[in-house]
């Protein structure tokens, strides 16, 4: 009994080590996707950030999008965890819950830009439009990337569906058509804010914050 303790407890010390070696690459993964971007970042680069050789970045990773996944997941369940605050906090009779998600996607948008990019590559190169399930035999950061990207759009899409219900958002759109054309434009105007916001102020005589509450307050009008 004695010795199966200490190969428990060697396994489970392995494990930890493993991981712990893996969130220490991600980290480093994740500065260098910041600043240079997917594109621009190889897996020389990131081995010579480490301190590790190629061959031992593939020890933990088995090429450079599964490294870029890494990353992309751990923004994605930022927020995710975002969306689902914004979603759990109680809303007046007339308030529309969408309008909540709306200012959650603002605050991260301003606290995680680099995030934000990166998930924005991780939809334009990765993510799988045409299936709302990844293939039974896939796994992996690729599966977990696909399985947090619905969860998030399953967020908003129910929060606009209560909205719906509750009779403040009058549409031709279903709920899931509606979150398509609401990410659209909320992402379009985060753009726009993220690349001027540091003389936003003074060339625009606004602030951000200000700019993007009128935009919610259109929207509301638009579809109330």
């Amino acid at each position: 009994m004695e010795k199966k303790q200490r190969a428990s407890k060697s396994v489970e010390r392995k494990a930890w080590e493993r991981e712990q070696r893996m969130n220490r690459i991600i980290d480093i993964v994740e500065k260098l996707f910041f600043t240079r971007g997917y594109e621009g970042t190889t897996v020389d680069d990131i081995a010579r950030a480490a301190g590790y050789t190629k061959r031992s970045i593939y020890i933990y990773f088995k090429d450079r999008e599964e490294l870029f996944l890494s990353v992309v997941r751990r923004g994605q369940e930022l927020f995710k965890a975002a969306l689902e605050e914004a979603a759990a906090r109680p809303v007046s009779k007339n308030q529309p819950l969408s309008i909540g998600l709306g200012r959650a996607f603002y605050q991260f948008s301003l606290d995680h830009p680099g995030h934000l990019a990166l998930l924005m590559t991780y939809e334009a190169k990765l993510y799988r439009y045409a299936s709302d399930q990844p293939p039974d035999e896939e796994d992996g950061f690729r599966a977990e990337c696909q399985r947090l990207s619905r969860e998030y759009g399953s967020i908003v899409t129910r929060a606009i569906q209560s909205d719906i219900e509750r009779g403040l958002i009058r549409t031709k759109l279903n709920a899931r058509q509606l979150m398509l054309l609401l990410w659209g434009q909320v992402l379009g105007v985060m753009q726009v804010i993220l690349m001027r916001k540091a003389s936003f102020r003074k060339v625009y005589g606004l602030s951000p914050e200000t700019l993007f509450e009128e935009f919610l307050a259109m929207t509301r009008r638009s579809l109330g």
